[in-house]
Formats: C-alpha cells, sequence, structure tokens
C-alpha cells in the first residue's frame, strides 16, 4: 500500500509523518483491494482539514474531516476510511458469492 502524505499551508514535521503512517498501518488489511492513497493535510486560521484518498478496484474513497487539531483528524480520518473499506470489501465478496451462485446454475 502506497499512501502520499502531503502538507498545505504549513511544513510538515516529522512526528505529524510518523503519527499518519502509524495510524494508516490499521488500514494494512484491507491492503489487497487498496491501489494507492493521497494524505492532504491542510492548516487553515483555527480549522484543520484531513483528507484522505484511497484509490481502490473500480472505485475511489473519499474521507474528509474538519478539526481543530491535525491529530484528532487523522485518527477520525482513519476510522472513517476504515468503515468505508470494510462497506466495500462487504460488497466485493457479495458480489462475488452471487455471481459463483449463478454460474451454478
Amino acid at each position: 500500500m502506497n499512501v502520499r502524505i502531503s502538507a498545505r499551508n504549513f511544513d510538515l514535521t516529522d512526528a505529524i509523518t510518523e503519527f499518519a503512517e502509524t495510524k494508516l498501518l490499521k488500514l494494512k488489511r484491507f491492503e489487497n483491494h487498496i491501489i494507492d492513497g493521497h494524505l492532504i493535510l491542510e492548516k487553515d486560521k483555527s480549522v484543520s482539514i484531513v483528507e484522505l484518498t484511497l484509490l481502490v478496484k473500480n472505485s475511489k474513497i473519499l474521507c474528509k474531516v474538519d478539526t481543530q487539531d491535525i491529530y484528532q483528524g487523522i485518527i477520525e480520518v482513519v476510522r472513517k476510511a476504515e468503515r468505508q473499506l470494510q462497506k466495500y470489501e462487504d460488497k466485493f465478496k457479495e458480489r462475488k458469492r452471487i455471481a459463483a451462485k449463478t454460474k451454478r446454475v
């Protein structure tokens, strides 16, 4: 799984990068579905915007969170991505099951 991390309107520190990489390890179990990813961290005056875009087979998963704390935003965006990937995986398995079922008949 290859996820790029970039920052807008501020300098990306090593601490934030390491924190984001450790949190993104939670998505490792969906590695066979994820083709590419991009984590964008953006700071405005008092709001931090964290956006995670994951390219999966036949689809794109987009998660966006607005918070005051950038670390909390990273946690929330990974949680959202986990839920969306689980839903995608369930649909993928269901499609495979239905296709196999109709083949037998």
